[in-house]
C-alpha cells in the first residue's frame, strides 16, 4: 500500500512538472521557402517582416502556411523568426496580428493584444493575451530560409 502511494505521488509530481508548451493555436503544417536574393529580399533590413498565407504568396504544391498564415520577422539580433500570424488569445485563423509602426511589435486588431517581436520571443506586452505567438523553426542556409513546423 505504501509503495502504491509513493508511486501515485511520484506520478502526480511528474505531471505537475510537465513543461510541455501547449499553444491555443492548433497544430498545422508549416513549410515555406524564403529566398532572400529575389522575391523576399525585402526581409533583409533589420525589423523587416513579411506575411505568408495560403491565398497569397506561397507555392501551394509544396508549401504550407500554418493556421493563420506565417509572419517572418528579421529581429534586432540579426536572426530571422517565424510566428503563426493568428492571435493566440483569439485562436481564430482570421484574427491576424499586424506589425505596428514601430516595427518592434505586432498587434491583434480584434482583442488589441500587443506582442514583442524585437528579439524573436513574441511575448505579449499588453492586452488580454497571456500566451506568446506560436513560433516556428527557421533554418538559414546562405540566402535561403526554410520555415517549418
Amino acid at each position: 500500500m505504501k509503495a502504491c502511494l509513493h508511486a501515485l505521488l511520484i506520478l502526480a509530481l511528474l505531471q505537475a512538472c510537465d513543461t510541455t508548451y501547449r499553444s491555443s493555436i492548433p497544430d498545422s503544417p508549416v513549410y515555406i521557402e524564403v529566398n532572400l536574393d529575389y522575391e523576399d529580399a525585402d526581409l533583409i533590413p533589420l525589423q523587416a517582416s513579411k506575411f505568408f498565407s495560403r491565398g497569397q504568396n506561397i507555392n501551394l504544391a509544396i508549401e504550407s502556411a500554418g493556421y493563420g498564415g506565417v509572419l517572418v520577422y528579421h529581429a534586432l539580433d540579426d536572426n530571422f523568426y517565424a510566428f503563426d500570424a493568428a492571435c493566440p488569445h483569439e485562436a481564430n485563423p482570421t484574427a491576424i496580428v499586424r506589425i505596428d509602426e514601430d516595427r518592434l511589435h505586432a498587434t491583434c486588431p480584434k482583442c488589441e493584444s500587443r506582442y514583442d517581436l524585437s528579439y524573436g520571443n513574441g511575448n505579449p506586452v499588453s492586452g488580454p493575451s497571456r500566451e506568446a505567438l506560436r513560433r516556428y523553426t527557421v533554418v538559414r542556409s546562405g540566402s535561403k530560409l526554410i520555415v517549418r513546423h
